[in-house]
C-alpha cells in the first residue's frame, strides 16, 4: 500500500483510501495497456527507484487521473 494511502486512513478518510486502494490493479492495467500491452521491465530498473517517488491525483470535475514521478524531497 502507498504511503498516501496510508496517510489518508491515519486522517481518518478510509473511503478515499479504499477507493484508490481498489483501483490499483485497473489502473496498471491501463498504464500497461497505453505502452503497447506487452512490456518487460529488468529488475534492476525497478531496484533504481529508490529516490523517485509517484503522485497520484484526481481531478473530481473530468474523472481523469493525473500521475507525476518525481524525485523524493
Amino acid at each position: 500500500m502507498g504511503r498516501g494511502i496510508d496517510l489518508a486512513r491515519e486522517l481518518g478518510n478510509h473511503e478515499h483510501a479504499d477507493a484508490i486502494d481498489n483501483m490499483k490493479d485497473q489502473l496498471l492495467l491501463v498504464l500497461i495497456k497505453r505502452l503497447g500491452s506487452d512490456i518487460r521491465i529488468p529488475a534492476a530498473e525497478i531496484d533504481a527507484t529508490g529516490g523517485l517517488i509517484l503522485e497520484m491525483s484526481m481531478d473530481q470535475l473530468t474523472r481523469e487521473f493525473h500521475f507525476v514521478v518525481s524525485g523524493k524531497h
